[in-house]
């Protein structure tokens, strides 16, 4: 029995296969609680190290609000992996930054990303990674 694919069901799909080999792939540490939304978290303030980054940046390039950042941030501080500090050009806004702990971290962190994707991609040629990347900026545009 054949049944109708979705692009929506497809892509959860996809991403629960992605999750599970992830997993699979990385393995958990004893005392690794980390959430996905807190690796994103780190990874993109050290990619953007050489940046001020926000809160407010951060909201905005995760599309979470601003309860969401705040408390991911306050778990992150008290582990010990970012520093929030007061800008200079405005005393209300912090700089949030990243320290050596998660540095060590991201690279490890890279590493396993860099496995995966290798794994994930096998088999498709860069034409066709590209215009898959360039689908799904579509997608994201139409339920903006």
């Amino acid at each position: 029995m054949r049944q109708e694919r979705h692009v929506g069901y497809e892509i959860k799909a996809l991403s629960n296969l992605l999750r599970r080999k992830v997993l699979e792939m990385t393995g958990s540490t004893d005392g690794d609680d980390f959430t996905e939304m807190q690796v994103k978290l780190l990874g993109f303030l050290c990619h953007n190290r050489d940046q001020e980054v926000c809160q407010k940046d951060i909201e905005e390039a995760f599309y979470i609000r601003r309860s969401t950042a705040s408390r991911l941030l306050k778990r992150l501080e008290s582990q010990g992996f970012v520093i929030r500090q007061t800008v200079e050009r405005d005393a209300r806004l912090k700089r949030v930054t990243t320290t050596p702990k998660a540095d060590a971290l991201y690279q490890d962190i890279m590493e396993r990303i860099s496995s995966v994707e290798s794994l994930l991609t096998r088999g498709l040629s860069q034409a066709e990674v590209e215009q898959f990347l360039n689908t799904v900026e579509k997608l994201k545009q139409n339920l903006m």
